[in-house]
């Protein structure tokens, strides 16, 4: 990946310190409620969250999980997704929920400035209750009831945006705003992800093409970690949850409204109006 929108976002890469190797202390949970909090109130205010004026920066992925889920308990709001990726094929994934599955028919909502990404997403024909042993990669293969190609929207709701610190940004959702649900993949076993050409215009121009663009190439190996990340230590995951493995290029920013079509030539195709 070439772009630095690539590099800090697809997905949200965690910074790790030079100064020490002791690990750090979990947040407190009054630190975790404030700052679920915090970003609530940046979503139904639409004022945005500064990162100095943030209850705590998440030092570790774990205590990001852990406000994500209280936003989510906050917020009341239904896990419908997920999103998963990785920095690079060796890198530990780190993930999302998503509330928003969208209808490429529309209408999408957005902002002034809004993120897309072209992914590849797969819904699960049946449960994964919650459990202490993650399912192995054999049992979420033969889990998978569908492939789509979809659009991810994004924003975030901290005051710097794609430059704030990468695990506040992982906190936020990973900055997911939604995601827009395109045509089945019936060839998903096959796809040639480390060659493969992913596309995306926006009003009738490209604005980015890749060839072999994704960060980490294993689609099922990433979406193996989510299952098994959500079934030990997020609740598990119901039939028909969908979850998308990344952006084949990164995130790509427009002003909307605009009109949006991602391609897998070869594979097919989502267009949709954003904002």
């Amino acid at each position: 990946m070439l772009a630095r929108a690539i590099e800090v976002w697809s997905p949200v890469r965690t910074e790790r310190s030079t100064m020490t190797n002791l690990p750090s202390a979990p947040l407190a949970d009054s630190t975790v409620d404030r700052l679920a909090a915090q970003l609530v109130d940046a979503r139904s205010s639409g004022v945005p969250l500064k990162s100095a004026d943030a209850a705590a920066v998440p030092a570790t992925d774990a205590d990001a999980y852990r406000i994500q889920s209280a936003v989510t308990g906050k917020l009341g709001r239904r896990v419908a997704g997920w999103k998963v990726g990785a920095a690079s094929p060796s890198s530990i994934p780190n993930c999302a929920p998503i509330y928003d599955i969208l209808s490429a028919a529309g209408p999408v909502p957005a902002v002034a400035s809004t993120g897309v990404e072209l992914e590849i997403a797969f819904t699960l024909a049946h449960d994964f209750p919650a459990a202490t042993m993650a399912p192995s990669r054999d049992a979420v293969t033969a889990a998978i009831g569908s492939a789509h190609i979809v659009l991810e929207t994004c924003a975030a709701r901290l005051a710097e945006g794609m430059d704030a610190p990468a695990r506040l940004r992982l906190a936020d959702n990973g900055i997911n705003l939604g995601l827009v649900i395109g045509p089945r993949v019936d060839n998903w076993r096959t796809l040639d992800v480390k060659g493969g050409v992913a596309r995306v215009e926006a009003n009738g121009a490209v604005i980015a093409e890749t060839t072999g663009g994704h960060t980490s190439p294993d689609l099922i190996g990433l979406l193996t970690w989510l299952v098994g990340h959500v079934v030990t230590q997020r609740g598990g995951l119901s039939a028909g949850t969908i979850v998308t493995t990344g952006s084949w290029m990164g995130i790509k920013f427009v002003g909307t409204p605009a009109r949006i079509r991602g391609t897998f030539p070869g594979i097919g195709s989502i267009e949709t109006t954003v904002g």
